[in-house]
């Protein structure tokens, strides 16, 4: 067994066999338009690389663990996004345990770890406005450096409102 299948989980749990996929990244706390709109760019990358598209989240939300005194509540549980991410259209969800240590690691090192060794991604899309590792430092521009894959940048998509997010959404519910 390789040492990151002991802290991350995949559903299928064959997951880690592919070998190679598209990986979107983030949150998808929800699932809601917005992300369903990242999710329709991933899936046609998918298809132009003919490889599977695999969503890589995080559990529990990082929000909870970067600000443990504040309340906050997930527009959905884990179960149901993922079922909700495989009804998008998805081959597999790779969910990463986000943990103090998580918010630690520098964001070349997740890089390296989880999407080219764990995922063998060839490609990889994220929001415009996705960020990850260490204190947020990796952006799509660091993403887009990474030689091992190719990096698509989705931008947010808006209505008459503004950006469609789950902070809005949560807003919008009264959720914290």
């Amino acid at each position: 067994m390789h040492p990151i299948d002991t802290w991350h989980r995949t559903y299928p749990a064959t997951l880690p066999l592919l070998g190679g996929c598209v990986a979107a990244m983030g949150n998808f706390d929800g699932v809601h338009a917005g992300h369903q709109h990242l999710l329709r760019h991933a899936h046609q990358v998918a298809v132009q690389h003919n490889l599977p598209l695999v969503v890589l989240t995080f559990w529990p939300h990082p929000r909870t663990v970067l600000r443990p005194a504040e309340a906050f509540s997930t527009l959905q549980p884990l179960p149901s996004r993922i079922a909700n991410l495989h009804a998008c259209g998805t081959a597999g969800v790779a969910v990463v345990p986000f943990t103090p240590t998580r918010t630690q690691q520098p964001a070349e090192h997740f890089m390296q770890d989880v999407l080219v060794n764990w995922l063998h991604a060839k490609a990889v899309v994220v929001g415009e406005n996705f960020r990850f590792g260490h204190k947020a430092q990796g952006t799509p521009a660091l993403l887009q450096a990474c030689p091992s894959f190719s990096t698509h940048v989705v931008p947010l998509l808006h209505d008459a409102v503004g950006p469609l997010s789950s902070t809005r959404l949560r807003a919008a519910q009264n959720l914290t």
